[in-house]
């Protein structure tokens, strides 16, 4: 296609020039019907080359976006925890979107310029071969302006880190807006809003220096080829019209030589943003080295190189090797003092398991809640059935949310706002439970589930969910500070920073009255 219109639009200038030899003769007519068919052949063939590559980048964006969407999901965290919710929108937003404007823009004009070189240089060369010597202006500063312009590129790799910080610190103080207000806290983080805005802002000016100063360097070129050219006409004596032809020829190469200031841009920018999807692409692919040793640590299982055991675990516990195991289909409470590592013992767990193929579902202290429905955010995008939205819809009553509609149908609708800020936090904690459960999984980790509802409703819920037949081989692994939880629980292990498991047992025998255990005392004033 763009061979088709550069061919077509190198004839205009030897229209313009055969038009302009008969106005000088004062004499003849030269048929308008030429210009109206080679204009609309330039406009059918400009237009169809721009839509076979903008529909392609458009594509090439859709497919890059949801193939790093993909490799995020099947990864485990750790690999991108390091990355704040700021930096992945990001990459996956307006660098990806960067990458489409260099595919749909940047190689189209780089085909743009290829193929006016090979369709109007020779056009020029058998008109007259001294011509083409007056075109080499305008390339070298075009060249001279892409030089300048690449030297840029770590300007724009800073400036895009810092969007990306800035756009965290965004999503940060909107998140901050539920809490309240606190002076000296919102002062501090203004301050640091405003460095973080301050070094974007700059290292974009400096990107831009280099930018602005080069500009006028291709209209600068094509002047000076003007002048050559018009020089070389006159010296030769090719006669006036002569320098209307060349001054199309000029014109024609005028749009492409002018989008080279932007491609220039794309490229740069874009080879920052490239950068930044590599980086975040080689982190996900790449094994973290907590990953490494609960790999190693758990292959065999035991020291004695057996198969691996379901409820065997080794874990990473303040830079230690910690072993134990889990008794399956039953319910087991994780405990400790604040801070002890039980959260990351329970992470650690469900990477293990889902390393070994096993059907898990973890519930974190803080899950995320989606902007949809409670409908959607129970069943992620699957379509229920009225039997699943009827168990969905006991298990919501269960849980003590019924109470938010009048019925099964407009409760499922209910709206819940970006991060289900329409329910308060036990809410929220609550539907992720709920939907934790119609799940499918065999393993249930939860982090403090039950720390949002009084003792009384904890007691219904656990009791109603053990009854349930379905839930019945199934193994809960629980971790809570609260006795009424895991009286619950038929076995519980005790963690103690730094130290390890100090207990582990069931817990009738554990929290027995009379009991000397080191769990009892841990309780004791919970269970005065």
């Amino acid at each position: 296609m763009l061979y088709f219109t550069h061919s077509i639009s190198s004839e205009l200038p030897f229209m313009a020039k055969e038009l302009a030899d008969l106005v000088s003769e004062k004499g003849g007519a030269t048929p308008t019907s030429t210009f109206f068919w080679v204009a609309l052949g330039i406009i059918t063939f400009r237009t169809s080359s721009r839509l076979l590559f903008f529909y392609p980048a458009r594509v090439f964006e859709k497919n890059m976006r949801m193939d790093i969407l993909k490799r995020i999901e099947n990864c485990p965290p750790q690999r991108y925890r390091n990355y704040s919710s700021g930096q992945l929108f990001q990459v996956l937003y307006t660098d990806i979107e960067q990458m489409r404007a260099f595919v749909g823009f940047a190689l189209l004009q780089v085909g743009n310029i290829t193929f006016a070189l090979l369709v109007l240089i020779p056009k020029i060369y058998q008109y007259s071969s001294d011509l083409v010597w007056a075109i080499i202006p305008m390339f070298v500063s075009s060249a001279l302006f892409t030089f300048f312009v690449g030297k840029t590129r770590h300007h724009h790799r800073k400036a895009l880190d810092y969007q990306g910080d800035v756009q965290n610190f965004i999503m940060e103080v909107y998140e901050g807006k539920k809490t309240i207000k606190n002076y000296h806290a919102e002062k501090s983080f203004l301050g640091l809003f405003k460095e973080k805005s301050f070094k974007e802002l700059y290292s974009s000016y400096k990107a831009g220096v280099a930018i602005s100063f080069s500009v006028p360097l291709v209209p600068f070129g094509v002047g000076i080829s003007f002048i050559w050219g018009a020089y070389i006409i006159f010296s030769q004596g090719l006669g006036a019209t002569s320098l209307v032809l060349f001054s199309g020829f000029a014109f024609l190469f005028l749009e492409p030589l002018h989008f080279i200031s932007w491609i220039g841009i794309v490229f740069v920018s874009s080879f920052a943003a490239w950068g930044r999807i590599g980086e975040l692409i080689r982190d996900l692919e790449k094994e973290s080295e907590e990953e490494k040793f609960l790999i190693e640590q758990n292959e065999s299982g035991q020291t004695e190189g057996r198969p691996w055991k379901k409820g065997f675990f080794s874990v990473n516990f303040w830079e230690e090797r910690l072993s134990f195991n889990v008794e399956t289909h039953q319910w087991t409470a994780l405990i400790g003092n604040t801070g002890c590592g039980k959260s990351v013992v329970l992470f650690q767990l469900a990477h293990v398991l889902r390393n070994k193929g096993e059907k898990i579902s973890l519930v974190a202290q803080g899950p995320y809640i989606y902007n949809d429905s409670l409908e959607s955010n129970i069943f992620l995008g699957k379509t229920a059935s009225e039997s699943q939205k009827d168990e969905a819809y006991e298990l919501l009553k269960l849980f003590s949310l019924d109470f938010l509609s009048s019925d099964r149908d407009s409760l499922l609708a209910l709206e819940v706002g970006e991060h289900g800020k329409r329910l308060s936090g036990g809410q929220a904690k609550r539907l992720c439970l709920v939907r934790s459960l119609l799940g499918g999984a065999d393993w249930f980790i939860w982090d403090d589930p039950f720390s949002s509802i009084d003792v009384l409703l904890e007691k219904e819920i656990v009791e109603k969910l053990k009854a349930l037949p379905k839930l019945k081989k199934k193994t809960f692994i629980l971790s809570t500070h609260r006795a009424s939880t895991v009286r619950f629980c038929q076995d519980l292990i005790f963690f103690e920073k730094k130290v390890g498991i100090v207990e582990k047992g069931e817990t009738e025998d554990l929290l027995g009255l009379g009991s000397k255990s080191k769990t009892y005392e841990y309780f004791e004033k919970q269970l005065i």
